[in-house]
């Protein structure tokens, strides 16, 4: 009871600098304002349905703050509700005539590219600042052309030129990240927040690295954060859905998936990456719907397909399974990922011999694959030829 008590006597006093700050509205502000600064109050001492109320009330007494309708569908969704958030977020867009941000690059590299002048020295023969920028226009433009190594050693050179310069570092990190090579680039990522922590993008990409190194604790850290500077485009959610479902988060998982699906509802990646995490979450009812929903767009989808498979036969429905892998495998005879889960479908559906010619057939397409061989002696013991099972073993050990 005392707790209860506590919170009432503080929300008497938050009513009463409310009432003070009307009054002072009333003499220097326009209403519209003092809307704003009482809605960003109430986030402030966490009551979120007050600070959506004023936000509201400001963007209906000044239509021109439309901006504040992004601020509205974050509250929203960070409230779990992901329709109106999204209703939100498309009236700012539309009233604004604002895009969503850019995923990777932030809004300093938005530019149209163009081709970079001749670097220009100074008399001492120092490379100017001109220099820099050339680079990076020139990485810039290696970029947009799919030459992602030359633009590295563009951005690479920039940043050596010029160890502070935000944009060098946060475009050297993304090509970094591209070529895999994910501590390199968060290392720059890393410097570039140094520099600038104010845009979400350098936050966004951190996020993408630390996920790809399997630390999804700080690539949600990573996510939020970008939340936090305002960022909400369908690339975060997503990937914020992926780090979610592999921490076993399925619920807010499902959240990111759906705020992104009412903004774009036929998404591909989002369709199949929601049913994968239904499916997870022991929803298979659910996943499978949803999987049809993105058969019935994107039919000849082979990743959808294999999402679905599994999850029919993660409820025992393996015939089933082994027609859609079958047809999926019409659409891409050489898919190994295909060709060993239908083997592995067979093997439950007690085939062993043709599970086996599964095994041996991707085993042909990449000889060198380590989990082939295991799969294939496995099967082999299971059948009795001992012999051939340890020669097999023996093969899968013997690669790296």
């Amino acid at each position: 009871m005392g707790d209860l008590v506590f919170q009432n006597e503080k929300l008497s006093q938050y009513r009463l600098v409310i009432r003070i700050m009307a009054d002072i509205a009333r003499q220097f502000f326009t209403m519209s304002t003092f809307y704003y600064l009482a809605g960003l109050f109430w986030e402030s001492v966490g009551e979120t349905d007050k600070s959506i109320q004023y936000l509201s009330k400001s963007v209906s007494a000044a239509p021109e703050r439309s901006y504040l309708y992004f601020k509205i569908g974050h509250l929203q969704y960070r409230k779990g509700l992901v329709k109106e958030a999204a209703k939100s977020f498309n009236r700012a867009i539309r009233l604004s005539g604002e895009q969503a941000p850019v995923f990777w690059l932030g809004s300093s590299t938005g530019n149209t590219l163009t081709y970079p002048h001749q670097d220009r020295f100074n008399h001492e023969g120092n490379i100017t600042l001109s220099s820099v920028k050339s680079l990076i226009a020139r990485g810039k433009y290696y970029y947009g052309c799919g030459l992602h190594k030359e633009a590295q050693s563009c951005f690479k050179q920039a940043a050596d030129l010029d160890p502070e310069n935000y944009e060098a570092l946060l475009n050297l990190g993304l090509c970094l990240c591209l070529a895999r090579e994910y501590k390199e680039a968060l290392t720059n990522f890393i410097r570039a927040v140094r520099i600038k922590q104010a845009d979400p993008a350098v936050f966004v990409n951190m996020g993408l690295c630390y996920s790809n190194m399997g630390n999804h604790h700080e690539a949600l850290k990573c996510y939020n954060r970008a939340e936090q500077l305002g960022l909400i485009n369908i690339e975060l959610l997503n990937n914020k859905g992926f780090s979610l479902v592999e921490l076993g988060l399925y619920h807010q998982a499902l959240a990111c998936y759906d705020l992104a699906l009412e903004l774009t509802p036929d998404e591909l990646t989002l369709l199949s990456n929601k049913g994968t995490c239904l499916c997870k979450a022991g929803r298979h009812a659910e996943a499978l719907e949803c999987f049809d929903r993105a058969l019935q767009v994107h039919p000849k989808d082979t990743t959808l397909l294999n999402n679905k498979a599994l999850c029919l036969e993660s409820v025992g429905r393996y015939d089933e399974a082994l027609k859609i892998y079958k047809r999926a495998l019409e659409l891409e005879p050489r898919n190994v990922t295909l060709i060993i889960n239908k083997g592995a479908c067979l093997v439950q559906l007690n085939r062993p011999y043709e599970a086996l010619a599964c095994f041996d057939k991707a085993i042909k397409y990449e000889p060198f694959n380590r989990k082939f061989w295991s799969y294939k002696a496995s099967l082999l013991e299971t059948m009795g030829y001992n012999s051939e099972a340890i020669n097999c073993y023996n093969r899968a050990l013997g690669l790296s």
